[in-house]
C-alpha cells in the first residue's frame, strides 16, 4: 500500500495519504475538504550500504592529501563523509566551509589552541 502525496488545488495544502488502490477518487483535503487534488512526485531516499572497514582502502583515502593545504584537507574531509555516508554534521560542515574559504588548516581545525600536558599551548604561550 503506497503513500502518495497530493497538492490541494483549493487551499494549497500538501497532504500524504495511504492509498489502498491506484484510485485517487476517494482522497480529499484534510484542511478544506476539497477533492480537487493533484498527485505529486514524492521524494525518495536511496540507502547506501555502510563501509566495510575490512575492505576500506586507507591509502586511497589518504592519497595526495597535503595536510597544510586548506583545499586538500577540504577534499579529504568530503571524501571521508562520502566513504562513511556520514549524517550531516554542522561542526564538520563549518570546518569544511572554513577550509574552502582558504583558512589555514591549523586554525580551521582549532589546532592552534591545543593545550599540551605542561600547560603550554601549541603556539608556545601559557
Amino acid at each position: 500500500m503506497p503513500i502518495y502525496e497530493f497538492h490541494c488545488n483549493g487551499c494549497g495544502t500538501r497532504i500524504s495519504r495511504l492509498v489502498r488502490s491506484g484510485s485517487d477518487a476517494a482522497v480529499t483535503c484534510d484542511r478544506c475538504g476539497s477533492a480537487d487534488l493533484r498527485r505529486l512526485v514524492s521524494r525518495v531516499a536511496i540507502l547506501r550500504s555502510s563501509v566495510n572497514p575490512g575492505t576500506l582502502n586507507k591509502n586511497e583515502l589518504l592519497d595526495g592529501v597535503d595536510y597544510t593545504n586548506p583545499a586538500s584537507m577540504s577534499a579529504f574531509f568530503n571524501r571521508m563523509q562520502d566513504a562513511f555516508h556520514d549524517e550531516p554534521n554542522e561542526h564538520m560542515d563549518e570546518i569544511i566551509g572554513r577550509l574552502d574559504h582558504g583558512e589555514a588548516v591549523d586554525k580551521a581545525l582549532d589546532l592552534h589552541t591545543h593545550v599540551h600536558g605542561d600547560g603550554e599551548t601549541a603556539e608556545g604561550g601559557e
